[in-house]
């Protein structure tokens, strides 16, 4: 099938109240819902363990922008629940169920570069994490890469490889591996560290074959390396204690590094840039803060840090030029905004948060007044933050998550 006409406008794809997909341009303000559920908004509330009740969640858009791939569950509430991964196109015209999922729970799934593939992590059994992979040209079959707790993994860039890190830390579990696997078969290409230290992806670089991780030593320290997956020479890049997240910058040029004061922290202390052409190291953001990424085209950075009252989050945007940073906006996040987070690291790549030319950002949540910490007293809203101009926040619709097209 030939791919749909790509937008020329940033476009956002959110999830709604009732559990429904819709697309936005804000610029154009087109507006296309993308899923309906079996009942209505009224009905679900009323019924809310009717055996039809549908959402459809976690959408995520091809590389190319032309289809986006979500989990459906219907019946929930019930002891049956159903579970399959879709695809639709982008313009909303054409969806099918890709695979069904045999009752396991979708946690999270990403794109191939290739747009062909969709790589899924589902949870079968109370503790069972599985890596699956559903091709477009084989509708209806998934094959297992790899299962395991905690699990992570990012795709190569030409979209044949998957690097994976299974098991945690080496000092957890001696199970815990950082592996090189074959998208197709499942088969281990490469063993990359039987020692893994302190941190959840292996983030494989946009641009070349190279993979950051971290190892760890028996002085119970984290090492960040880089492996060329060809060739298999490694080299260090830093050394802490604490638990370590590593962003790449679009270009592949440059890593962002964010490091905790100590393993079980889910604070960064610091970001340091790593220059990967001079082996540079560098302050990027000397503030304690709980996610942070690029900005796709500009030489700016964004992070999220908590106020100094602990009563809300707050977007900031960094300069790297001058140094500066300006306060964005002040929220509390929506469910799937504070789980987004909690895995930044993961969902940057997948689910960016800042539009493809760095024009705005989105967010789903609460603006300070319209709920509390502690009882909301609305839905959460989906937020569009102009990045380009001087212009306020504002509420496009009413949705737990959002995330913008990749390009």
């Amino acid at each position: 099938m030939d791919n749909p006409v790509t937008q020329a406008f940033p476009r956002l794809v959110y999830c709604s109240e009732a559990g429904n997909l819709f697309t936005l341009e804000p610029t154009a303000g087109l507006v296309r819902q993308l899923t309906w559920n079996w009942e209505s908004t009224e009905k679900r509330k009323a019924m809310p363990s009717a055996s039809g009740q549908s959402v459809h969640t976690w959408p995520t858009w091809a590389p190319d922008g032309s289809r986006i791939a979500y989990f459906g569950l219907r019946g929930m509430g019930n002891s049956t629940l159903e579970t399959s991964l879709y695809v639709v196109t982008g313009d909303g015209v054409e969806s099918w169920e890709l695979v069904t999922l045999r009752n396991g729970i979708p946690i999270y799934g990403n794109w191939s570069p290739r747009g062909d593939a969709f790589a899924m992590l589902i949870q079968r059994g109370d503790r069972c994490l599985s890596l699956e992979i559903a091709y477009l040209s084989r509708p209806g079959a998934a094959t297992t890469l790899l299962t395991g707790a905690p699990l992570f993994w990012s795709w190569s860039p030409g979209g044949d490889l998957l690097a994976a890190h299974v098991g945690g830390s080496w000092r957890v579990t001696e199970a815990a591996r950082v592996l090189v696997l074959d998208a197709q078969s499942g088969q281990i290409v490469r063993e990359i560290s039987s020692h893994p230290g302190d941190f959840r992806v292996p983030a494989w670089s946009p641009t070349d074959d190279l993979v950051v991780y971290v190892e760890a030593d028996e002085e119970n320290r984290n090492n960040l390396f880089l492996i060329d997956i060809h060739t298999g020479d490694k080299g260090p890049v830093m050394t802490t204690t604490g638990n370590i997240a590593a962003v790449w910058s679009p270009d592949g040029r440059s890593l962002a590094v964010g490091c905790t004061a100590h393993p079980e922290s889910s604070v960064s202390a610091v970001v340091k840039s790593v220059d990967l052409a001079s082996g540079r190291i560098s302050p990027l953001l000397e503030h304690a803060n709980i996610a942070f990424f690029w900005a796709p085209t500009r030489d700016e950075f964004l992070y999220v840090d908590v106020d100094e009252h602990g009563n809300h989050l707050r977007w900031h945007r960094l300069s790297r030029t001058s140094g500066e940073s300006t306060e964005l906006v002040r929220f509390l996040p929506s469910r799937e905004q504070t789980l987004m987070f909690s895995f930044f690291d993961q969902y940057a790549v997948s689910h960016p948060p800042i539009a493809p030319d760095s024009s705005a950002l989105v967010f789903a949540g609460f603006l300070p007044g319209t709920s509390s910490p502690y009882r909301p007293i609305t839905s959460p809203h989906i937020y569009v933050v102009p990045l380009d101009r001087a212009a306020a926040t504002r509420s496009v619709a009413v949705g737990g998550f959002a995330c913008w097209s990749v390009r």
